[in-house]
């Protein structure tokens, strides 16, 4: 499914409500949400186009903010597709990634203290030992 320049405008206005310019970061817009990033995050979640069809469909012509209140009040699944499409844009530009300093995932040492055993909700269990219940024999 195609997008065309008039749906691309349309969602770069609607996501500049949701994320607007500030604090050394991007708006949506101008991090290209609706432009390179829309053909990316479509491509990794296809099953975003239809719902992300269907809430520009219904919202021509209306202003955004009075758009993106009106999804969160009335249409959640709707506001769910647009809020998931446009965080998603979003934090895959690696230019936003740089400002909010977003370096990837990568490996962490797990700490080797069970924290489990910290409130002592187990001590009892640990005193006590292994115990088990035999299980049938159902080698007949």
């Amino acid at each position: 499914m195609n997008f065309n320049h008039e749906d691309r405008v349309l969602l770069a206005r609607l996501a500049d409500v949701l994320i607007p310019t500030g604090d050394g970061v991007p708006s949506a817009s101008q991090a290209d949400i609706s432009g390179r990033w829309l053909d990316a995050v479509l491509t990794a979640r296809p099953d975003l186009t239809r719902g992300l069809r269907d809430v520009l469909d219904k919202t021509r012509h209306r202003d955004p903010a009075d758009v993106i209140v009106e999804l969160r009040a009335n249409d959640p699944a709707a506001f769910g597709v647009l809020a998931e499409f446009v965080s998603g844009a979003y934090f895959m530009n690696p230019d936003v990634q740089q400002a909010i300093g977003y370096t990837g995932q990568g490996p962490r040492p797990i700490d080797p203290r069970p924290d489990y055993e910290e409130d002592g909700l187990l001590d009892a269990v640990i005193r006590r030992g292994p115990i088990y219940r035999p299980t049938p024999d159902n080698t007949e």
